[in-house]
């Protein structure tokens, strides 16, 4: 298949869509608590310019650091991007879709989310795009503080012991 047939079509889908925006809604998705999960997956396929980008809400049970995993088979963007909000809709992070997507996953990652709130996941088409086959993986990772073991802390105060030892040898 030619290139300038792929292309020609791409426009063609572009303008029909572009056509109805007048009709075109929010997309609204509430993905619930990502910590119970953690991975949810959500197929996504837009073809058009200036569509009201898609929102998926979601809450956390617990401190987490939350990676969306962007695959899609074509994708070609012009001001594309992803973006990470707030309950209180303030604005947090946000990361660009690469222009050109072809069978390749891009991973965005929020670090450090806090629990008991919610929070928006905008993706914004931007003003042009044409994507086919778009997976979207969203996967929670609770944050934990490391606790050291026992016998860590026993093993560093036999050590700190040795050196005190040697240091006593030398200089005495």
């Amino acid at each position: 298949m030619k290139v300038s047939n792929v292309l020609g079509s791409m426009a063609l889908i572009s303008a029909i869509s572009f056509s109805h925006q007048a009709f075109a809604t929010t997309n609204v998705t509430d993905l619930g608590d990502l910590n119970n999960g953690p991975v949810v997956d959500q197929s996504l396929l837009q073809v058009g310019a200036f569509f009201l980008p898609d929102l998926y809400k979601f809450d956390l049970s617990s401190d987490s650091t939350v990676t969306v995993d962007f695959k899609a088979l074509l994708g070609i963007g012009v001001g594309s991007t992803f973006s990470l909000y707030d309950s209180s809709n303030s604005f947090i992070s946000s990361y660009n879709i690469p222009f050109l997507t072809v069978g390749s996953t891009t991973t965005f990652t929020f670090i450090d989310l806090a629990a008991g709130n919610d929070y928006v996941f905008k993706f914004n088409p931007g003003a042009f795009n044409v994507t086919l086959a778009n997976k979207l993986t969203f996967t929670a990772y609770e944050t934990t503080v490391p606790v050291p073991e026992p016998e860590s802390n026993a093993l560093m105060l036999v050590g700190l012991g040795i050196i005190g030892l040697i240091a006593r040898r030398k200089f005495a």
